[in-house]
Formats: C-alpha cells, structure tokens, sequence
C-alpha cells in the first residue's frame, strides 16, 4: 500500500508548533537583574516604584522574574512608597503566579501586614481627623494625588515630614517660576524656602478666552 503524502502546508505547520513547543521560556535575562538593582539602591522610594512598574509592564519575563518584581514592589509600596492597597494587590498576584516561590512564605506575611495596615486606616478615615491626620491616611492608601490636592486648596502647609514625601513625589519642586508657594501663612521654615507646589500638585491654570 502507498503511504499518503503529507501535504507541504501542513507539514511546515506541524513544524512551526512543533518549534514553538520546544521554545524556550521568556527570561529577560541579565538585564532583569541590572533594572532590579537600580529600583533597589534608588534612594527615591517613588521612582523606585515607577521603575518596578515598568519592568513589570514587559512581557518577556520569566515566572520567575515576574514574581521577584512584584515581591519588590509590593514590599516597597507596603513600607516606602506608601500605597498599601497596591501592595495587597502585588503580594496577592505573586502569589497566584507562582505559589511555590521560594519568597512566597515572606510574601503571605508581608500581605497580612498590609491587609491590616488597610483595615486600620480605613476605619480611621471614618473618624473626624485634622488635615494632616487626614493626609497621613490618604497617603498611606496611595491616594496621593487626591491627598496632595487637599493640602494645596486648603492653603495650609504641610509638615516637614509631609513635604519631604510631596517633594519625593514630584508634587513639590524648588524655585519654580510661577508656582504657587507651599509657604502661606504661620512662621517661616527653612523647608519652605523657595518651596512651590508642581506636577500634579500645581494650581490648574484657567481657561484662556
């Protein structure tokens, strides 16, 4: 009996897939391990984040990579960057990708102290606060835009504490031309000198007729 020919575009396809089986799986390579390093040793907690979250946004890590990263940022925006719920949502996805990493133990820790830290200043939030109580807890939420808006409408200036995170930020800059100043009213501090509200933290500009 003649055996029946394989037709020719079937047999390139069966190769093809065949190909895509055997191909290895996506693995940034050195390079993950250099973007890794630079989010960790940036001294700046909130471009360290946007760092994190740009490596994340590529699409040829690994398992592996993808869960290291987002290991990172979540630990970071549960400590430094302030955005608790965004590290609820980081350990969580870690998690769900690769349950067996080896840093999914400190992983489900880091995600019960973040889930707390939610719960508790989320029933703070319903209490009656001071502005900068407020702000505090808005800011820990990583409502930092709105956060940031609050104290600039209010004309009140920020603590010294508070004016470090807004300039790490990107909310408040130095000798900036035509910005509204952070310093208003109440007694002159050095940390206000030449202090101006910027980025998303700068005034709206009215609507030119």
């Amino acid at each position: 009996m003649t055996p029946k020919l394989i037709p020719l575009r079937a047999l390139v396809v069966a190769v093809f897939l065949a190909g895509c089986a055997t191909a290895p799986p996506a693995d940034m390579g050195p390079a993950f391990d250099v973007a890794m390093s630079e989010a960790k040793s940036d001294s700046n907690p909130y471009e360290a984040d946007k760092t994190l979250t740009t490596l994340l946004e590529r699409s040829d890590l690994s398992t592996d990579q993808r869960a290291r990263a987002l290991y990172a940022r979540g630990s970071l925006r549960r400590q430094a960057s302030d955005d608790r719920p965004g590290a609820v949502k980081d350990f969580e996805a870690m998690l769900k990708l690769a349950p067996d990493h080896p840093l999914a133990p400190n992983a489900k820790e880091e995600l019960a102290f973040a889930e707390a830290d939610v719960e508790t200043v989320e029933a703070g939030l319903k209490r009656m606060l001071t502005l900068s109580q407020w702000f505090d807890s808005k800011w820990v939420l990583g409502d930092h835009d709105e956060a940031a808006a609050r104290y600039r409408k209010s004309g009140i200036s920020p603590n010294e504490v508070q004016v470090g995170k807004l300039k790490a930020a990107g909310y408040l800059c130095e000798d900036e031309d035509g910005g509204a100043p952070v310093y208003t009213v109440g007694d002159t501090r050095p940390d206000l000198e030449n202090t101006y509200w910027c980025g998303s933290g700068a005034p709206e500009k009215s609507a030119q007729s």
